[in-house]
């Protein structure tokens, strides 16, 4: 998240604040009139949010909707376990409004001049190695790409938060300053949507380690490098351009409804089912990125599920992430020793759910890239 903060409107932050407490004193005294008012009053927050560019704070107040609205829309109460996970997305709500809070006195203490940013998307270059620079410009020009130079990490920073990045190249010799400058929360801002690479003239192990502590998708050694760098940029920049797809298998309708509006409004594409059969009758005309999966389910369990998957032509190759309640560490290890690419403990925070995702469908459609041009 960029340093640079965006003013918080006091009657908003209030009633967001009375939101969150208000859905943390439901329990036993369930009064579904109550909650469907709670429902309508959070997605309206979530819309101010997003509408005065608060994203962090529209996610998580959007998350909590999500989860309202199961209960809302019919006669189901939550169990011990749903009412912790209502409970812990409205923790969240408090927490991203506390964030902005601070953000907001820290700028007024010390406000910052804004830094005229490139009116066309381009990609980004922070480093100093001028050699590098100009092979870049170079072949980048013939695929139309405009290259811009970034100076300081606040610039690239700037530039990040205005959307105008369609992907960041990082010299080595600048990696120990991007690491140690930079403000943006490599998790959840938006150096984590645009592809990066790190281009160095030497190939060692503290070059990848450092790219890969700022989150680099490649590295690239030059001279031998050279005629791969434009063609795989492109092919991330593409990917960018298209929303991942993640299939929603689990039983339980407020968990399939948070999951699905969660990553829907991070611009992913979701289908959501209630059992093994419908997941796999999906699998005709969706081809997911990642699928999210219940451990535990009536009809099969969520290891028996992974094997389908894992036989099936279509998500042989497919990161399967497994969701359950349980803190057993034993079943966690059994389930990511099947073939399991990551598990998620229940309650599950909006931000923590899209990371997971995120990472993993980046990851998957790199190694697609990486065999295609391996043919």
């Amino acid at each position: 998240m960029s340093g640079r903060a965006t003013a918080l409107d006091p009657e908003l932050g209030v009633r967001v604040e009375a939101l969150g407490r208000e859905c943390r004193a439901l329990g036993a005294a369930w009064d579904r009139n109550q909650v469907e008012k709670l429902y309508e009053e959070a997605e309206a927050l979530a819309e101010r949010a997003q509408a005065s560019g608060l994203a962090d704070l529209s996610e998580s107040v959007l998350g909590l909707a999500a989860y309202l609205s199961s209960f809302a829309d019919s006669a189901m109460r939550p169990n011990a376990t749903q009412l912790e996970q209502l409970h812990a997305l409205a923790e969240a709500v408090a927490d991203a409004l506390q964030r902005y809070r601070a953000r907001i006195e820290v700028a007024v203490l010390a406000p910052e001049r804004a830094t005229p940013l490139p009116p066309r998307p381009a990609i980004h270059y922070f480093g100093s190695h001028a050699v590098q620079r100009e092979l870049l410009r170079a072949q980048l020009a013939p695929l139309g790409y405009e290259l811009t130079t970034c100076a300081k990490v606040r610039d690239v920073e700037q530039a990040l938060e205005s959307g105008v990045v369609l992907a960041l190249v990082i010299g080595a010799e600048a990696l120990a300053v991007w690491l140690t400058e930079r403000r943006t929360d490599p998790d959840h801002g938006s150096a984590s949507r645009v592809p990066l690479v790190v281009l160095s003239d030497r190939d060692d192990i503290d070059v990848r380690l450092a790219a890969m502590r700022c989150g680099a998708e490649s590295v690239f050694v030059l001279p031998e490098d050279a005629t791969r760098i434009v063609p795989r940029l492109a092919g991330m920049i593409a990917d960018r351009s298209e929303p991942y797809r993640v299939l929603v298998v689990d039983d339980d309708n407020s968990m399939r409804l948070f999951c699905a509006s969660v990553l829907r409004h991070n611009h992913m594409e979701t289908r959501a089912v209630a059992n093994p059969e419908d997941a796999l009758h999906a699998l005709h005309e969706f081809t997911p990125d990642v699928i999210l999966a219940d451990l535990y389910m009536p009809q099969i369990s969520g290891f028996e599920l992974l094997a389908l998957f894992r036989a099936h032509p279509r998500t042989a190759f497919t990161p399967v992430v497994l969701l359950s309640g349980d803190t057993d560490m034993e079943k966690r290890f059994a389930a990511l020793h099947i073939g399991g690419d990551d598990y998620l403990t229940k309650p599950i925070r909006p931000r923590h759910l899209v990371a997971a995702v995120t990472s993993r469908a980046r990851r998957a459609r790199w190694m697609r890239r990486e065999l295609i041009a391996l043919r």
